[in-house]
């Protein structure tokens, strides 16, 4: 046992012994973290912590893997190019935006907490689709159990506001104060996991200011822009107007951050029906993995026609892809 352990670490070791879902876990086991005192008689605690950190981070990604067991309505399965995790306070219109975009049957009320659990829909763009949820309200006293697990695993999350209400600047920030209470931040840079335990994760994020038709709603747009400090874009939009409804998927795509590249049999023409999604940075290495489902295969070649080559020139694993690039590859 670690010296002068304080009340506030042994208040932290408390909440995790207690705690039921691999999320309030990893929560509590980032608490004591930081918590714990940090000098030599403490090193072995610090070890310990570190691995349990570190199996606590597995747990929560293998959460939902094991079928039927399983009952965590806020566990969504990815599926599509990316997953995008709506956030709001009551009313604001995010099942209206899902609805909007997708086919997924949402539940669009008046009345606030008509959504109760979280629902997923498929937004097309282009040739691929996009995975957007819709999900329960939070307030600035109370999150839905489980919701956090979502925000860490999502690869982008929306925030959606009322622009029109008078208390848009509250609502923003209790959404953002939820996140920051849990170490995640919104960036308008790539998704960034933590280097230590109890650093800041860091997701791709969009402020969808919705309700910009109704009375009062450019003024607080401008009100916001400037006294909001947002890390984030503000994006002004309205569920009634078709031509902004018509612009999001392309948001949404650049958000998730990902390429799309078009595998080539040998020989044969490209199958430029079913891209591959690869993050941004990708190189040709990565799209083999994903060509042979995860198995190493030894590629022969690699040949490419896209982005600053000549077609069908020959490129080396590391070379990196680019959106629309498609490229054949030759294995054992």
């Amino acid at each position: 046992m670690a010296a002068n352990l304080t009340p506030m670490y042994l208040a932290a070791e408390a909440k995790y012994r207690a705690a039921k879902t691999p999320e309030d876990k990893l929560a509590a086991l980032e608490e004591m973290w930081r918590e714990l005192p940090k000098h030599k008689s403490s090193e072995k605690l610090q070890a310990d912590l570190k691995k349990k950190l570190s199996a606590a981070r597995k747990a929560l990604q293998q959460t939902g893997k094991k079928g039927p067991t399983r009952a965590d309505p806020f566990y969504i399965p990815k599926t599509g190019a990316g997953q995008i995790a709506l956030i709001g306070t009551p009313n604001v219109g995010k099942s209206s935006i899902v609805g909007g975009l997708t086919k997924a049957h949402v539940n669009i009320t008046d009345y606030p907490f008509g959504t109760a659990t979280p629902l997923p829909g498929m937004v097309p763009y282009e040739d691929i689709q996009i995975q957007l949820i819709d999900t329960p309200p939070v307030t600035a006293e109370h999150v839905p159990a489980g919701f956090p697990g979502l925000w860490r695993t999502a690869d982008a999350l929306v925030v959606v506001v009322d622009v029109s209400s008078d208390s848009v600047l509250e609502d923003v920030e209790a959404c953002l104060n939820h996140l920051a209470e849990r170490h995640i931040e919104l960036t308008d840079g790539p998704r960034r996991l933590p280097q230590e335990p109890g650093a800041t994760l860091k997701v791709p994020g969009l402020m969808l200011a919705n309700k910009i038709d109704l009375a009062g709603a450019s003024d607080n747009l401008d009100m916001l822009r400037e006294l909001f400090d947002a890390p984030v874009r503000i994006e002004p939009l309205s569920t009634r107007d078709a031509d902004r409804m018509a612009r999001l998927p392309e948001l949404l795509f650049k958000l998730i951050r990902v390429i799309r590249v078009y595998a080539k049999p040998p020989g044969k023409k490209p199958d430029l029906d079913e891209p591959f999604a690869l993050p941004a940075g990708s190189d040709v290495h990565e799209l083999a993995r994903k060509v042979y489902r995860g198995h190493d295969r030894r590629i022969q070649s690699a040949r490419i026609w896209g982005h600053g080559v000549a077609d069908g020139q020959n490129v080396h694993l590391d070379h990196m892809l680019h959106d629309g690039d498609v490229v054949e590859l030759r294995a054992d």
